[in-house]
């Protein structure tokens, strides 16, 4: 990879951690505001409990972010092919996005058990509208002049939507994929918020509950990083596979 092409990135972290360690040191009250390397210190130390944190909202994050992929892919095929479902189910989606889902999660919490299935249920809410609305875009988008073309040639629906108009919604999947991604971690810790029970040893939001209480902020900052690197870590993830599925014919990937 180009220097270039990594400097900037770079650049923006070590200005980031010089300004946020200057600011540290000037603020000078550690248990409210620690430097990056004692942030670093607590991630060493108590890495192993970290790392159990961050394997049980990785099941939850991924289980319910899997769950949001295939029913909003699903949910937006339906609605595509027909619309009077459309206009029936449309509504409902965007009624889904707009729930305060932190003020419906106790009653998830109480309907389901303090338990992962809450959690993962939390997570499918608000990572699935994104997908559901981006796939429906694609799918409604594709080219007109491409759909005569198929229907010239006496394609069945069938046909023209599995060779054509889904291959062309995949860039729209994609990117509702991609927004859904780290939604899907903070829905898993918004859960875990709301569960807040079991011990220390449960996910990070649990973790983050109980470092908060003690005052830990260096082990909450720690706790924090980690969520948002299991998120930027799903979105790569996603990132990566839509360049291998579309850099070979899509302008948004070459």
């Amino acid at each position: 990879m180009e220097i270039k092409k990594i400097a900037p990135p770079v650049l923006i972290l070590a200005l980031f951690l010089t300004s946020w360690h200057v600011g540290a040191l000037v603020y000078d009250m550690a248990f409210l505001l620690p430097t990056p390397y004692a942030v670093a210190q607590v991630f060493v130390s108590d890495f192993n409990i970290i790392m159990i944190g961050l394997k049980q909202t990785f099941q939850a994050a991924f289980t319910g972010y899997i769950i949001a992929t295939l029913l909003g892919i699903t949910v937006a095929t339906i609605m595509s092919l027909n619309k009077i479902l459309e206009r029936s189910l449309y509504p409902y989606a965007i009624l889904l996005q707009t729930v305060p889902v932190v003020a419906v999660a106790p009653l998830i919490v109480l309907w389901f058990g303090f338990e992962i299935k809450s959690i993962i249920i939390i997570s499918i809410i608000i990572a699935l509208f994104p997908i559901i609305n981006n796939t429906l875009l694609g799918l409604k988008s594709t080219s007109k002049t491409l759909v005569e073309l198929f229907d010239y040639h006496k394609s069945n629906k069938f046909t023209s939507f599995l060779k054509l108009r889904f291959p062309a919604a995949i860039p729209n999947i994609i990117a509702g994929m991609k927004i859904s991604a780290g939604l899907s971690v903070i829905g898993a810790i918004v859960g875990e918020f709301i569960i807040g029970s079991g011990s220390e040893a449960g996910g990070l939001g649990v973790q983050i509950i109980y470092a908060q209480a003690n005052l830990e902020t260096a082990l909450v900052m720690a706790l924090i990083l980690t969520a948002t690197c299991l998120g930027f870590a799903f979105f790569i993830t996603i990132s990566t596979l839509g360049w291998y599925l579309l850099h070979q014919w899509h302008e948004s990937e070459q």
